[in-house]
């Protein structure tokens, strides 16, 4: 029993030091990977592809990792003549390395790979990409044949064009002759049929020509054209080539813009595209091979779904075609965008402006306050010296005012007397021709001589009153105010100057219909406004030979509180120079006038708490209106 128990105890510590020996052994043990291209490994694209591979299963695997990479370069080359030699040659190098996994890239490497694992690479698990999942369905995969597909999304690169040239009327598809290598044509001829059969575009092959026919080809598209480029790797002489430096002189020539499908072309030539990025899709095989050197089996993996396309376009691109980078989708890449000053040293720019700001607002600040001291300062030393000069002046001006001021009103008297007991004199003087004539030619006319001497007496008495009320005027006296109706009152006067108005040769009409204002007034005092101004009109009308001779009187309500009587003739009118001083003492423009009717006029009415104007005719002459307090009805 005691010897069963030690050999018990020797096979249990035995087994797991022979378990951890195995694992280091597998650890120490490299995991092979052959990468293995189907064209030129120095393509831009296959570069890109092959780079974020070798990464990412070095990043993502647990063990030491070798790489081997061997190209079939059979895009540029018929592989169908290079096939069993290639294969012979991959045969004796790598007889004696036991490779894990194989990486085909392109479908000619996925071929390859199938028809020669067994005799290359036995035991090696196959993974593909770069294989359409549209060529994917049409294929029949071998066990341990596993790998991500590659989406070339040509239906919603032409929908993107479609939506940055809505104007598109013929979609021109550029690329190689179809071989077995590129099923890109095909592809793009199954996402034109939709749009096709739907009358949105018609489609214009140049596929299968040379480089030379090509470009000139381009060079003439209209300009509601959009060109789809596939891939050309070799020339009709079978000169191999670049795809994406034949994209670059393509776009050069091209008079319409480039769409494509491929990363690599960005920055070469195409506006946009939907595209999956080759480096997305060597990280994401890369992850695949590291899992399966980890030790995972390849048909827990599987096929892996794609890598989902995006929008990409070229900022360069757009504005050269003067496409607006609004109408791109919201979640569009968009790259070798310029970036501008503003956006290097937006906080560098923002900081100088505040500092530049806060300077000038403080240099304002005092420039502001300096000027208005100074503004404060002059004008305090100008009012103490007009604050002396005023009253120094004051003072003298009193001692004049008190010498002057009995000669002023005595002289203002007198010529006032003179002005207007001129108009009853005159009046008087005419009536007594009158009566005169009538007892030189009718003897027997003593109801008409009584009537003449009645009229020579009123006028006598109103010379007198006018001497009255002008000396009232003179010592500023207020006026006798009493309700007085305007239309008698402008009647009365007009049958006072009558003979005078009729020695012009004019005649004056009353607009007098309607209620009969009433105002508070002195009655002399307002007909001796009323004689001014009629006087004034005639005098201009017969003066200037108008032919219109008539006089306007006027007399109408202005609002509830104020009459307004208004003058209007036909005359010359007051020239625009002088309309401002005519109201003033003295001014006159009448020869031998002595200036003092229109001022004794503003002086009446303004006595009488209203107010005098004068306004131009649109007709012609002169408009002379004047306001007076309305007496309480």
């Amino acid at each position: 029993m005691t010897t069963v128990g030690l050999l018990i105890l020797l096979a249990i510590s035995v087994i797991p030091e022979a378990a951890f020996a195995q694992d280091s052994k597998e650890m120490a043990t490299p995991g092979r990977v052959v990468i293995l291209n189907a064209t030129d490994p120095y393509l831009p694209a296959f570069r890109t592809l092959e780079s974020a591979l070798r990464e990412s299963i070095i990043a993502s695997s647990r063990r030491p990792i070798e790489l081997y990479a061997e190209t079939l370069d059979m895009h540029r080359f018929p592989h169908k003549l290079l096939d069993t030699h290639v294969a012979q040659l991959l045969q004796r190098k790598y007889q004696d390395l036991k490779v894990e996994v194989v990486v085909a890239i392109a479908p000619i490497a996925l071929t390859f790979a199938q028809q020669h694992r067994d005799l290359i690479w036995p035991g090696a698990t196959i993974v593909f990409t770069v294989l359409s999942t549209q060529l994917l369905d049409q294929r029949q995969l071998q066990p341990n044949v596993i790998g991500v597909p590659h989406q070339l999304d040509f239906g919603q690169t032409l929908d993107l064009a479609l939506r940055l040239r809505p104007e598109t009327q013929t979609v021109a598809v550029v690329g190689d002759a179809p071989r077995p290598c590129c099923e890109f044509l095909e592809l793009a001829q199954e996402a034109l049929a939709p749009l096709e059969r739907e009358g949105r575009v018609s489609t214009r092959y140049l596929v299968g020509l040379s480089i030379a026919e090509t470009l000139a080809a381009v060079e003439v598209l209209p300009p509601d054209t959009i060109l789809l480029y596939l891939a050309i790797f070799r020339d009709l002489d079978g000169q191999p080539k670049v795809p994406r430096d034949v994209l670059e002189q393509i776009s050069a020539l091209s008079s319409a813009p480039v769409f494509g499908v491929f990363g690599s072309y960005l920055g070469h030539g195409i506006v946009a595209g939907s595209i999956a990025t080759f480096g997305s899709q060597g990280r994401l095989v890369g992850q695949v091979v590291a899992r399966l050197l980890d030790g995972e089996d390849p048909a827990t993996i599987g096929v892996q779904p794609p890598v989902t396309p995006h929008c990409m376009a070229d900022w360069q691109q757009l504005r050269r075609w003067d496409i607006n980078p609004a109408l791109l989708p919201a979640d569009c890449e968009v790259r070798f965008r310029e970036p501008s000053v503003w956006d290097h040293y937006r906080q560098q720019i923002l900081l100088a402006v505040a500092v530049i700001l806060a300077q000038a607002g403080w240099i304002l600040a005092l420039m502001f306050k300096q000027r208005r001291l100074r503004r404060t300062q002059t004008a305090l030393a100008a009012e103490c010296r007009h604050r002396h000069t005023a009253e120094t002046l004051a003072a003298q001006l009193r001692a004049r005012l008190s010498r002057i001021s009995k000669e002023r009103s005595l002289g203002t008297m007198a010529a006032a007397i003179v002005h207007e007991v001129d108009q009853p004199l005159t009046a008087i003087q005419n009536y007594a021709q009158a009566a005169k004539r009538r007892l030189e030619t009718d003897l027997d006319s003593r109801p008409k001589l009584l009537e003449l001497l009645g009229k020579i007496s009123g006028q006598a008495e109103r010379a007198g009153s006018i001497t009255q009320r002008v000396r009232s005027l003179v010592i500023s006296e207020e006026p006798q105010l009493q309700a007085v109706t305007l239309c008698p009152l402008v009647e009365a006067v007009i049958r006072m100057i009558e003979p005078e108005v009729e020695g012009r040769g004019c005649s004056i009409h009353c607009d007098l219909t309607g209620e009969a204002p009433t105002v508070l007034a002195d009655p002399l005092q307002v007909q001796l406004v009323l004689v001014n101004l009629l006087q004034n009109a005639t005098q201009s009308i017969a003066n200037a030979d108008a032919a219109d001779k008539r006089v306007l009187v006027s007399v109408r309500h202005a609002g509830k509180a104020e009459v307004e009587l208004s003058v209007t003739d036909h005359g010359p009118g007051v020239p625009p120079a002088q309309a401002a001083d005519i109201f003033e003492h003295l001014h006159s423009e009448k020869r031998g006038g002595m200036g003092l009717g229109l001022s004794i006029a503003r002086t009446i009415v303004e006595a009488h708490g209203g107010r005098i104007w004068h306004e131009h005719n649109p007709s012609g002459g002169a408009v002379f209106r004047f306001r007076l307090r309305a007496a309480a009805r």
